[in-house]
């Protein structure tokens, strides 16, 4: 049986890597859908980064004035 799967897997390898028609067409509505998933994950990954930069901010803000009181 331990003979068997290397045979195996480079059989499965050859079969992924041969080329092969797809037979594939991409109308401009589902381009139009691929850019438009783009353009949101785009704009999340811009809302996740710019909210916990604001918090931070926030906080340090918060922190140095009571320092600032602190010393005075």
């Amino acid at each position: 049986m331990r003979s068997f799967r290397p045979q195996l897997l480079l059989a499965l390898l050859v079969l992924c890597l041969a080329p092969q028609d797809a037979f594939a067409y991409v109308d401009p509505g589902s381009g139009l859908l691929l850019v438009q998933g783009l353009l949101a994950v785009i704009g999340g990954v811009i809302v996740f980064i710019k909210n916990p930069v604001t918090v931070f901010k926030q906080w340090w803000a918060r922190m140095l004035s009571k320092s600032r009181h602190q010393d005075q």
